[in-house]
């Protein structure tokens, strides 16, 4: 038993090692892959910096001039894990690119692993900048232990989530290539609409009436919501609502199981038989 998880952690730390030296390879790209998102974040800061402090008081929900900040930095520390979501479709592309997608699964490595060494490197190589940004974050707006750890549990739950979504886009790049670009712009839509960087009130009062039924927003609001619980408690307690829990937990246990269920159908019926 002991034998079989040392191998396991050895064939896990190989694949990590492999994706994140394939990313380091060319310096530029990974650079950019990190600017881009904090000169996004700085101009959010200026934008909306801007718009709380033309009147003193005003505020859009539970946004307001004190704590925007807080959810721009934790918003853009979501969008870093959204790497998570293209890493099984790049990963699975360029397997097929090279007509090598069923010799990495016939190889002996048990295709979690593979699954599971892919979401480390991500996390891994965004780890620098999403440190920066929680840590600069913890230290503009202090929460105590119980928050921290709450903090956590949401981001280990959009972890799973991003993990999921993007294995359903890789099982699409084996299986129904064609449609991928499909679910490109179905995943567009669903974070354009999903308040991970703007305050609901902010969109027109049609749009917050379709945002009310993307899954997503609920877990990015409540994501920030946790965060402020340690802040201003009654505020961001009174904003969540039973909706925001019960779809974080169908999410969070659902759609990883049914992007397993859908890995494992799929490659025993193109005739891919995993270790």
């Amino acid at each position: 038993m002991f034998k079989k998880f040392r191998k396991i952690v050895r064939q896990t730390i190989a694949i990590i090692e492999k994706n994140i030296l394939l990313e380091l390879r060319v310096k530029s790209q990974f650079i950019l892959r990190i600017l881009n998102p904090l000169i996004q974040m700085f101009l959010m800061v200026i934008i909306f910096g801007t718009l709380f402090n033309i009147k003193k008081g005003y505020h859009l929900g539970y946004w307001n001039a004190n704590n925007y900040i807080l959810f721009i930095f934790l918003g853009f520390s979501v969008q870093f894990l959204k790497s998570i979501i293209n890493s099984y479709r790049i990963l699975f592309a360029l397997e097929k690119y090279w007509k090598t997608l069923s010799a990495i699964i016939v190889a002996p490595t048990h295709r979690f692993v593979l699954l599971l060494g892919t979401i480390i490197s991500e996390l891994i190589l965004d780890s620098l900048p999403l440190g920066i940004i929680l840590i600069l974050t913890l230290f503009l707006y202090p929460i105590s232990l119980i928050y921290i750890f709450l903090v956590i549990l949401m981001f280990f739950v959009i972890i799973c989530i991003f993990g999921a979504l993007g294995l359903l886009l890789g099982i699409l790049i084996i299986s129904r290539e064609g449609l991928v670009p499909y679910s490109d712009l179905v995943f567009r839509f669903l974070f354009l609409f999903s308040c991970i960087n703007y305050p609901l009130l902010i969109f027109p009062q049609i749009l917050q009436v379709a945002i009310y039924f993307n899954p997503l927003y609920y877990v990015f609001d409540l994501l920030r919501l946790v965060w402020y619980m340690g802040i201003n408690f009654t505020v961001a307690v009174s904003s969540i609502t039973p909706i925001h829990i019960i779809v974080n937990i169908i999410l969070a246990i659902s759609l990883p199981i049914l992007s397993i269920v859908l890995f494992e159908k799929i490659y025993k019926k193109y005739g891919i038989k995993g270790y």
